[in-house]
C-alpha cells in the first residue's frame, strides 16, 4: 500500500518524542484491526498532540477519540 496522509495543523515546541508517538499509533490501530491509512491516521493524531507540548509526553486519549471501538 502506499499513499499520503496530510500532516496536521498544528503549533510546534518540540518535536522530542513525535516519531515514538507516530509508531505507537500505527501498531495500536493495526492491533485494534484498523487498516494502514486508518492506523497511520492514528499515528498522526498522537504525533501532533506530542509535538505541542515541551515535555515529551503523550496526552490522555480515549479509544472512541482515535475511533477505536475496545
Amino acid at each position: 500500500n502506499k499513499g499520503i496522509c496530510p500532516a496536521k495543523k498544528t503549533h510546534v515546541k518540540d518535536t522530542t518524542g513525535a516519531g515514538d508517538s507516530f509508531c505507537a499509533g500505527v501498531v495500536i490501530g493495526l492491533t485494534y484491526g484498523k487498516d494502514l491509512p486508518a492506523s497511520i491516521e492514528i499515528g498522526t493524531t498522537l504525533a501532533a498532540s506530542v509535538i505541542t507540548s515541551s515535555e515529551s509526553v503523550c496526552p490522555r486519549f480515549q479509544p472512541r477519540e482515535l475511533g477505536l471501538d475496545i
